[in-house]
């Protein structure tokens, strides 16, 4: 397994070539694109019900902003807390996901964001530059293992204002997440890389 603490700008190329291909064996994803907070709050608790651990699910959304509802996320008396028209909504998930965050994203717009992909978002971008190819949200998709290729369709999905559920794990936790949320009218993609 990977130590965590070796910093990529300590290693040489060659080394950095390994640590890359190792990072990428090791991820396995599953990625929902959904129409609605009704769809994913149906989605989480059919998770919730077949045993699936929900510290491996992270929502993604577009949070737009109008006169009537600023959009963001401050904290008050130690409590974080949303603001914007689906505060209550992204309430919910941040007490079910544990994480919350608040994003702006050039080229995409603002994300609310649930779940353990905001680390990602954060702290594991160390192996990919975010810049020219990858902005940030991109970035925290590929190193949970959506290949490069589909990135830019679920930037896409984000920006027509649908939502992202994600799941990353084992793949043994990806595929039985798909089998629980994988029906007729609902497309849920795999990643193994």
């Amino acid at each position: 397994m990977l130590n965590s603490m070796i910093e990529i700008g300590e290693l040489s190329s060659p080394d950095l070539v390994i640590v890359r291909e190792m990072m990428v064996a090791k991820k396995n994803c599953c990625v929902v694109v959904l129409d609605d907070q009704s769809e994913i709050e149906l989605a989480v608790d059919r998770l919730e019900i077949a045993g699936c651990d929900l510290l491996k699910v992270s929502v993604i959304a577009k949070e737009c902003e109008t006169k009537e509802h600023p959009v963001g996320i401050y904290c008050s008396d130690g409590q974080i807390d949303f603001m914007g028209e689906q505060s209550l909504f992204w309430e919910g998930l941040r007490h079910r996901l544990t994480h919350a965050a608040f994003f702006s994203i050039h080229d995409v717009g603002t994300l609310m964001v649930a779940g353990q992909i905001i680390k990602k978002m954060v702290h594991g971008l160390t192996a990919v530059e975010v810049g020219d190819r990858f902005n940030l949200l991109a970035a925290a998709l590929f190193v949970v293992g959506v290949p490069q290729g589909n990135i830019k369709e679920y930037e896409q999905a984000i920006k027509a204002e649908k939502f992202l559920l994600l799941f990353y794990g084992e793949q043994k936790e990806v595929e039985h997440v798909c089998n629980v949320l994988h029906c007729d009218t609902q497309q849920v993609t795999v990643h193994h890389a």
